[in-house]
């Protein structure tokens, strides 16, 4: 845990105004500024997305508190969720709980959005003590279905060493983050969510997401006429459309990902379109029963002014889908550009560009309230061993990380 990292929401009676004031400025400043110390990078190269300084308004040192400060008791005001059940709690513990919120794992940007129901919300889904904690049946859920999305990129590397297939390698906990929030969004009563994509990790989706047959995947691998669509193209460019059972909420969904060409961003607004169509179909007017997710790679995000448009499109009365579920996998390379050559802002996600105009939700990952966009950027790495558009070399995609990955998976077979 950072332990220099400073801001509090505790005020009371027992400090001076001037202290309440400080108090009040160190909540502000970690709910907009705490994520440039959340721990983003599963490979630390280099901080590819911020510099290496820590703002001097998130230091301890930046304050007037000393040491002797720490043991104190403080109020806390009804604002705030960190307390729980708790009326009062040392600074030292208010600390603590904080950057358990905003500086571990998870980086929120929010602090922009106009609407304060929806910030309160936010900061009560993070800020609320042991939200974010799991049963260990959740756990053992996670772990097989990380366990099957991984055991599926293994056999296609094994099966056809040679083939084409943009695999998910080195970001397979895509599967589980999906899946969960399929779980979520069929729980609260959408029967059908219109997803789309780029290639990497389509055919994982397609096997383990969507629960497509295996059979109809694997016919493309042999050159085979599938016994799918038969568009003729590529196997990473397909679509699907599955109905089934949803086994944890034991309802059914209804699951389409449409087909995408090489143009990695074309299919964002085919998906707007399909999921405002399908809604209007079923004179579902509030989004309630149809959604839409949509995947990105980093670069493509940032880079492809397609993206762009089609946020704009996002609240006109004639177009609006009533909030999507972008979810970025943020492999930090850019085909074959580092990070900090390829764009001007701190994040793949431009928060200068979209969410200004469009009151977007940024959520940062180390592995709704309302209608709202939310954008979910899943920071991994991008492992080149297997076959892709061409042959990378692991220098070029991964750079000094390379050791670190083999370690890690050195000590995963032990």
């Amino acid at each position: 845990m950072h332990s220099s990292v400073i801001a509090t929401q505790c005020t009371g009676a027992v400090i001076s105004q001037r202290e309440r004031q400080t108090d009040r400025d160190k909540e502000i400043v970690l709910q907009i500024r705490g994520h440039h110390i959340a721990k983003l990078d599963p490979l630390g190269i280099s901080s590819a997305d911020l510099d290496d300084k820590d703002p001097p308004e998130l230091l301890y040192s930046h304050y007037a508190f000393e040491e002797a400060d720490m043991d104190r008791i403080f109020k806390l005001p009804s604002t705030t969720f960190i307390g729980g059940k708790e009326k009062s709690l040392s600074l030292r513990e208010i600390l603590h709980r904080l950057e358990n919120a905003y500086c571990r794992h998870i980086g929120v940007e929010f602090m922009f959005i106009n609407s304060l129901e929806q910030c309160n919300w936010i900061r009560q889904k993070l800020e609320s003590p042991g939200i974010t904690e799991l049963t260990n049946d959740e756990k053992r859920l996670i772990l097989a279905r990380l366990t099957r999305a991984t055991g599926f990129e293994a056999f296609l590397a094994r099966k056809w060493s040679s083939e084409k297939r943009f695999g998910l390698e080195g970001c397979e906990i895509l599967i589980p983050a999906m899946k969960q929030v399929i779980d979520k969004s069929t729980e609260l009563g959408v029967e059908s969510i219109v997803m789309g994509m780029p290639h990497r990790g389509r055919l994982n989706v397609l096997a383990n997401v969507c629960r497509k047959p295996l059979e109809q995947i694997f016919t493309q691998f042999a050159a085979l006429e599938s016994a799918d669509d038969g568009s003729g193209d590529v196997k990473y460019h397909l679509g699907t459309y599955i109905e089934r059972l949803n086994r944890v909420t034991n309802k059914n969904i209804r699951l389409a990902v449409v087909a995408n060409p090489s143009h990695l961003e074309a299919v964002d607004p085919v998906v707007q379109g399909k999921t405002r169509a399908e809604q209007f179909y079923r004179g579902d007017g509030e989004g309630k029963k149809v959604m839409s997710i949509i995947l990105h790679g980093d670069a493509a995000f940032a880079g492809q002014g397609i993206v762009y448009e089609t946020f704009h499109l996002s609240d006109l009365p004639d177009y609006t889908t009533h909030g999507t579920i972008h979810i970025v996998a943020n492999n930090q390379i850019g085909f074959t550009t580092d990070p900090r050559h390829s764009r001007s802002s701190p994040y793949c996600t431009a928060q200068p560009l979209f969410t200004t105009f469009t009151r977007t939700r940024l959520i940062h990952v180390y592995t709704p309230p309302s209608h709202a966009l939310t954008v979910l950027s899943l920071a991994c790495y991008h492992q080149s061993r297997q076959p892709h558009a061409i042959s990378f070399s692991e220098s070029l995609t991964l750079g000094h990380p390379v050791a670190l990955i083999v370690l890690d998976e050195v000590c995963s077979h032990m």
